[in-house]
């Protein structure tokens, strides 16, 4: 029996593309470092992953941010956001 497994990345890009759209013209390297420590902090989608056979088992788990994590990167980047605007 064959069985492949991915991962669902799409929930990761939508918020990695909000940080981003914060900062439309330059992108800061504080916020960088911050997406990059996100790296870290990745989890599995609560809820069975998505399967389906066609000869095979293709199980698909949606991944995403750990939530605190996430809501501390974009409080940094709303608040670095206004520093750089003050500035």
């Amino acid at each position: 029996m064959l069985v492949r497994v991915s991962a669902d990345t799409s929930i990761l890009k939508e918020k990695v593309d909000a940080l981003l759209e914060m900062f439309p013209e330059h992108i800061p390297d504080q916020l960088l470092c911050m997406i990059s420590s996100l790296l870290s902090d990745i989890v599995f989608v609560n809820g069975p992953p998505a399967v389906s056979t066609c000869g095979a088992f293709n199980i698909v788990y949606a991944l995403d941010f750990n939530t605190a994590a996430y809501s501390q990167v974009m409080a940094a980047a709303r608040t670095l956001k206004i520093n750089l605007t003050h500035e």
